[in-house]
């Protein structure tokens, strides 16, 4: 499990991030992630509210990944450490 407050493991992880997501295909990968996570819709299904919490838990991944790739890894280390307390 990689350790968000360690200012070594978020800039290691960031690297990965970046090697995978950065080049055309790697674009091409997150476009679909974000359209089969729900990204860019407002999904809400009263018949079935075990969806709200699927769909919720798809566009946390794919926030996660993009909060990971567009942040500093100072600024990733505060979130975590925030998050802890």
């Amino acid at each position: 499990m990689i350790n968000l407050t360690n200012i070594d493991e978020v800039k290691a992880l960031q690297s990965n991030l970046h090697v995978m997501f950065d080049g055309d295909a790697g674009k091409s990968v997150m476009k679909f992630l974000e359209s089969y996570s729900g990204w860019y819709e407002s999904i809400f299904d009263p018949i079935n509210k075990d969806m709200i919490l699927i769909n919720a838990g798809k566009r946390e991944i794919v926030a996660t990944i993009k909060t990971l790739l567009e942040n500093n890894a100072e600024a990733i280390v505060a979130l975590a450490k925030s998050k802890e307390q």
